[in-house]
């Protein structure tokens, strides 16, 4: 078989803990109470849409086969999306082939199976196990016959093996692991139901696809965009919003750390060429900013998206950059409400509107939900973010401003120097 490798950053390449929101409910009308409740408490401002979720059916979520050792005993496991999802037929098909006699090797080296969703009733398998003896591989290559003569509805299926050997979980990949992938068969993308667009079978995509298929839509009907606009996202996993917006902006750039992202975005890029859409290999970080929106080439309006993963905060560093850069709009996808009513006020000391939110419950069924806030400019000075008046300044470091060129309309950043008053001597 061949063997192709990825490589996640290690622990000090920047690995955080992740921060948690509890108590939310699973059904969709306690979600909207929860909401209720966090934005009269917050008193959080702007205007809050209409909910977005679709029901999602078995056979358009993401389901996995656990192996479980409890004593002497191995026991096999089936873990749903959410609770109380009908299990479709090709898991318990799988379910039942994997107790049987000739694959008790493989049962015994087994520590779990993905079964992924393309959104449409077709699937990816992921089989995370070590083959140590030659009859643990023979049991794979039966176990890969079965998949390929019974399940046509199976587009590819292959071995990953970790390191460290942990649990492997595309939705939240670890930033400390190395995972190679051997090919059974079939390609290693996946497609993103009808869209025309793929993922690969490492890379995020969250469980439940339904409401996820359809959020570009939605996002294009609450950004408006118009001529001339630019799109940022940061985040980006297979780069599915960015392209699918692109024919809607100027153009497009993508920035995601992790090197399966990479992978999906290029190969979307290259399947729908696209020479408006850009990939990035980088981490959402302020010198990164600055360096952007410093380059001539990037002078424009734009519409930057943040969508940190495990509902992370994000810098204040980077928060005062990007707001000094004036993006037309900045749209923060958060799932952590104690986060995001501290980041909404950060945003607004730095000059930058919350306008209007819109609940995104993209896995219906389960304990959380995500909200997209849309924050724009306060050109009119509603804020009042003026100094009081005989308030003691506290020293700040020199921060990033645009000036304009007399001989040009391009923005460019320069280093300010601090006013003489609060300069030292």
């Amino acid at each position: 078989m061949q063997k192709k490798m990825s490589r996640y950053p290690a622990p000090e390449e920047r690995d955080s803990p992740t921060p948690t929101v509890v108590n939310i409910p699973s059904d969709l009308e306690g979600k909207k109470a929860f909401l209720t409740e966090w934005i009269h408490r917050e008193k959080i401002p702007g205007k809050f849409q209409a909910w977005f979720s679709l029901p999602s059916e078995p056979g358009q979520a993401d389901w996995r086969i656990i192996s479980e050792t409890r004593g002497n005993h191995q026991m096999l496991m089936i873990e749903p999306p959410y609770k109380g999802m009908t299990v479709p037929p090709l898991v318990l098909d799988i379910d039942t082939q994997l107790r049987k006699e000739h694959l008790t090797s493989l049962r015994r080296s087994l520590l779990q199976i993905w079964i992924r969703s393309t959104g449409d009733g077709r699937y990816g398998i992921l089989v995370q196990t070590i083959l140590r003896s030659a009859d643990a591989a023979h049991a794979f290559k039966s176990f890969i016959d079965f998949i390929e003569r019974s399940h046509p509805e199976v587009l590819c299926c292959h071995q990953v093996q970790t390191r460290p050997f942990l649990p492997f979980d595309p939705s939240f990949p670890p930033k400390a692991m190395r995972a190679d992938i051997r090919v059974g068969f079939g390609s290693e993308f996946l497609p993103i139901a009808k869209t025309g667009l793929f993922f690969h079978i490492l890379d995020w995509t969250p469980r439940c696809k339904a409401a996820w298929i359809h959020l570009p839509e939605k996002l294009l009907a609450a950004i408006h965009p118009v001529k001339g606009d630019r799109f940022l996202e940061f985040h980006s996993g297979p780069a599915y919003l960015s392209v699918s917006l692109a024919s809607a902006f100027e153009s497009v750039h993508a920035v995601d750390y992790r090197m399966q992202a990479k992978s999906s975005a290029l190969y979307n890029i290259h399947t729908k060429s696209l020479d408006n859409v850009r990939f990035h290999q980088e981490h959402l970080e302020p010198e990164w900013l600055v360096k952007f929106f410093s380059e001539r080439k990037n002078e424009g309006k734009w519409t930057v998206l943040l969508n940190p993963p495990r509902g992370e905060a994000l810098s204040t560093g980077t928060i005062q950059v990007l707001a000094q850069s004036r993006p037309e709009r900045i749209l923060l996808i958060s799932s952590n409400l104690d986060i995001a009513s501290k980041e909404i006020r950060r945003f607004r000391r730095e000059g930058y509107m919350l306008r209007k939110a819109l609940p995104l419950d993209l896995e219906p069924g389960k304990a959380a939900f995500e909200v997209l806030f849309f924050f724009v400019p306060d050109r009119a000075g509603l804020l009042g973010r003026k100094e009081e008046i005989g308030k003691k300044l506290k020293p700040q470091k020199p921060s990033i401003q645009p000036f304009r060129d007399e001989e040009s309309d391009i923005p460019h950043f320069v280093q300010q120097k601090k006013p003489i008053s609060r300069r030292k001597g």
